[in-house]
This record gives C-alpha cells, sequence and structure tokens, in this order.
C-alpha cells in the first residue's frame, strides 16, 4: 500500500486529475445503477416511467434553457481571460440566467396548450426551469476545476452530489409514500439544487458582482451554431421514451427505459476510454500519421463490440438484478438498444479527426439527419409495433448516423483512415446478433455457452487491450 501511494504522489498533475475523475465518473455511474434497482421496487411502472419523461425533459430542455454553456465554449474561455476568470464565470452566469428566464416565461405561457403533449404537471415544470435558473453555476464550477486539473475537490464534491440526490430521494419516497412520484423527483431535485444555490454564491463572491457583457457576444456567436447539434444529439438518445409514452404510455416508457439503462453501461464506459482517444487522435492528425489512429482504435472497437455482444447474451440475467418480474418484457429491448450505442461508438471515431479539422457543421448534418429520421420512425413504427419497435428505430438511426460521419471523415481528410472491410464485417456480426438473439433468450446453455467464449477471448487479449489504453492514456495526459 505505501509503495502505492508512493507512485500515485509521484505521478505527473495531469494522471493524477485523469484518475481522480475517471473514479468519480465511475462512482456517479455506479450509483445511478445501483440505485435504480430499488427505484423499480419503491414506484410503479407508471411512476417510474413518468419519472424517466421528466428526466428526459430535463436534458432536452437543459440544452436550450442554459445554452450549453459550460461546454467548449467555457474552456475557450478560460484559455482567452486568463486572469479574468472569475468575473468571466460571474459573466456567464448572468447570461445564462437570463436566457433561462426567458425561456421559462415562453414555456410556461404555452402550458395550456402544450402541457398535456408534453405529460408533464405544472409544479414539476416549475421545477425543472428552477433547476436550469441554478444549475450552471455548479457546471461552470466543475468546468474550470477539471481545466486548472484541481482534482481532488471536484472528486469529493461529485461523489457527495451523486450520493445526496438518490439517497434525499429514497428518503422522501418512505416519507410521502402517497405521493412518490413528486416525493422522487422533488426528492433528488431540490437536494441539488440547495447544492447548485451554494456555488452561485460562491461564484458571484468569487466575480465580486462583476459583470462584463462584452463577453455575451463570442460566447454566443460561438454555441448558436452548435445548439441543433447538441439538442439532435438527445433527442436522438431520449426521443424513443417521450414517443413511447405519448404514444403507448407510462408503463412501456418505464419498461423501455431499464433496457436503456442497461445498455447505456457500454456507452459510459466507451465515454471514459474516448476521452484518452481524442488526445491521441488529435495529436495524430497533427502528424498526418492517420494510419496510427487505425491501429489503436480498432482493437479497441472490437473490444466493446465483445462486451455489446456480451450485453445482449446477458440480458434476461441483467434485468432480473435491475428490475421485479414486472419489467421481464425490457429482455427484448435491449439488444437493438446495444446494438444502437455499437454504432454510436463509430460516431466518435469518425467525429474525433472531423473536430480536428474544424469541421464541426459536418457533424451537426449527421446528428439533425439522423434524429428527424428517428421521430419519423418511431412516430410510424411504435403506433403500429409498440415500443420495442424504438429499439430497432434507434439502431437505424445510429448506423445511418455513423455512415455520413464516415463520409464526413473521408471528404475532411480525403481517405478512409480505417480499414472499412473489417469495420463493416465487425457491424455485421454485431448487427445479425442484435436482431436475431432475442430467439436464444429461451435457450440458456447456448448463450452461456457464446458468453464463455467471449470472456476467454478477453482473458486471451487483456494485455493486447491495457497496453493500448495505457498508450492513450499517456498521449492524453502529454496533451
Amino acid at each position: 500500500m505505501n509503495t502505492l501511494i508512493a507512485k500515485l504522489k509521484k505521478m505527473p498533475q495531469g494522471v493524477k486529475a485523469s484518475i481522480a475523475f475517471f473514479f468519480a465518473n465511475a462512482v456517479h455511474s455506479g450509483i445511478s445503477y445501483l440505485v435504480t434497482p430499488v427505484y423499480t421496487r419503491l414506484l410503479t411502472t407508471e411512476e417510474f416511467g413518468q419519472t424517466s419523461v421528466y428526466m428526459t425533459w430535463l436534458a432536452v430542455f437543459g440544452n436550450i434553457a442554459m445554452f450549453c454553456l459550460s461546454a467548449g465554449v467555457f474552456n475557450n474561455g478560460m484559455i482567452d481571460y486568463p486572469d479574468k476568470r472569475d468575473e468571466y464565470s460571474f459573466s456567464m452566469l448572468i447570461l445564462s440566467n437570463l436566457i433561462t428566464l426567458c425561456f421559462a416565461g415562453v414555456l410556461l405561457c404555452l402550458y395550456p396548450i402544450v402541457g398535456t403533449w408534453l405529460r408533464i404537471e405544472k409544479p414539476l415544470l416549475i421545477l425543472m426551469c428552477v433547476t436550469f435558473l441554478f444549475q450552471p453555476a455548479y457546471s461552470f464550477w466543475v468546468s474550470r476545476q477539471r481545466y486548472e486539473l484541481k482534482y481532488k475537490t471536484t472528486a469529493a464534491w461529485s461523489v457527495a452530489v451523486s450520493v445526496l440526490s438518490p439517497l434525499t430521494a429514497v428518503t422522501c419516497i418512505f416519507l410521502f409514500p402517497q405521493h412518490r412520484l413528486y416525493a422522487r423527483i422533488f426528492g433528488a431535485e431540490v437536494s441539488l439544487i440547495v447544492v447548485y444555490i451554494l456555488f452561485y454564491i460562491y461564484l458571484a463572491y468569487k466575480g465580486r458582482f462583476h459583470l462584463e457583457t462584452k463577453y455575451w457576444k463570442a460566447v454566443l456567436l460561438f454555441n448558436l451554431p452548435l445548439i441543433p447539434h447538441y439538442l439532435s444529439g438527445y433527442l436522438l438518445n431520449s426521443s424513443d421514451k417521450l414517443m413511447i409514452s405519448y404514444l403507448v404510455g407510462d408503463s412501456a416508457t418505464a419498461y423501455y427505459s431499464v433496457a436503456y439503462s442497461v445498455a447505456a453501461v457500454v456507452g459510459i464506459v466507451w465515454s471514459a476510454v474516448n476521452s484518452s482517444l481524442i488526445p491521441y487522435t488529435y495529436e495524430k492528425c497533427r502528424q498526418k500519421k492517420h494510419n496510427d489512429i487505425a491501429k489503436v482504435t480498432l482493437p479497441i472497437l472490437t473490444a466493446f463490440a465483445g462486451i455489446c455482444v456480451l450485453m445482449i447474451m446477458m440480458a434476461p440475467e441483467v434485468v432480473a438484478i435491475m428490475a421485479t418480474a414486472d419489467y421481464t418484457e425490457a429482455i427484448y429491448a435491449i439488444p437493438p438498444i446495444v446494438g444502437g450505442v455499437f454504432f454510436q461508438m463509430h460516431y466518435f471515431i469518425y467525429a474525433n479527426v472531423v473536430y480536428y479539422y474544424k469541421r464541426p457543421k459536418y457533424v451537426m448534418y449527421a446528428s439533425v439527419i439522423s434524429t428527424l429520421l428517428n421521430l419519423i420512425l418511431n412516430y410510424i413504427f411504435i403506433s403500429r409495433f409498440g415500443y420495442l419497435a424504438a429499439g430497432y428505430t434507434t439502431l437505424i438511426c445510429y448506423l445511418c448516423q455513423a455512415a455520413i460521419d464516415y463520409f464526413a471523415m473521408k471528404k475532411v481528410v480525403g481517405e478512409s483512415i480505417y480499414n472499412m472491410k473489417f469495420i463493416g464485417i465487425l457491424s455485421l456480426v454485431v448487427t445479425l446478433i442484435a436482431l436475431f438473439s432475442n430467439l436464444l433468450y429461451g435457450h440458456m446453455a447456448i448463450r452461456y455457452i457464446v458468453i464463455g467464449g467471449i470472456l476467454i477471448v478477453c482473458v486471451v487479449l487483456r494485455k493486447r487491450i491495457m497496453s493500448l489504453i495505457t498508450e492513450l492514456r499517456k498521449k492524453e495526459n502529454e496533451a
């Protein structure tokens, strides 16, 4: 243990920050999944579905109401105004508040018209708007801490918030069993709002309440073209739940949400790896060594294909842990959703290159087209075949997005970079398994043979995969 501590102390600041942030994200994701079985057992399927609808609208509306100001544009401000970071943060906070107030005013005025379609009661909508008002303070603080590699306090707060919200929600459900839906949502959100208010006061104090509107124009011009991309990305991930709730019902939304939570595990792991893959890709693009990108990326993509297949094969067991027997039919939504997540990974390996060459409009085109296609297909097929159809429309739309992003990358760079024949075969295998694995859920022996084979391959290739991830981490820290 002493040796391990000594090694940690000798690590560069960037390495320590990377490890701390990865740990904090892992704890946050882990708690989210640990508490899901609790919610599915304390809430009815209708209440769980209504909660999923609220959280979905929270994410979708948040892109507009908070204008994504804590994303890349905030880091640009940290670079451009190194001596004015406190004033910049406070000015961004006020700008975010003004946008939020305008959004909330329009939304609440239109509520009598759109309320039934949103399927959210007015008190919950007001709670959502209050969250949008104060959340940016915490987001700006976290973004600055990450930029300045102040990982200890950030990781501690991240873990504390991850524990506080579900703990308060579960406590409120027990205290107010006759109002479980409101107890679940208000309990989770109000506890977070209290934290956000503390950071709001802190940012205002640090910025000495000094407002500089000169920052606003550049920020608005930078972020405005990206809002359709951010919004499309969230809608592509979330529109399924909203349309299922509207076209089928809240119970169906609950089943689909559990399936989506299971599939999202793969996406979370990929996001952690991609955070290291980005600086490596940028460095190789700068050196014009595109072949090196493929040498590292393709083995990782193959490993994640194996994880996707493993997740599909273990769907019955995972759902049994995540929820009660009422959610058993959610098993059949997992294969196509996981297949869609696999094609979502394709987006990253192509878009990383496109972003380096500063052509984000191509990525936006892919997101918008895929989202519109998803909305159309969902409306047609959910109405006819029920909520399970949403999984297959998601698979098709992510495949479409991946294809567009690939051609965009090829147009920008002038070459394929990756071995597309290999990727095509790998994608075909994952797709076929996603489409026909439901036939194996009644044959446990066959499933376990496949699971055993995947685990053996993982053990055999573990050193190769770990060496690739280590190489990526080095590049990330050098960057």
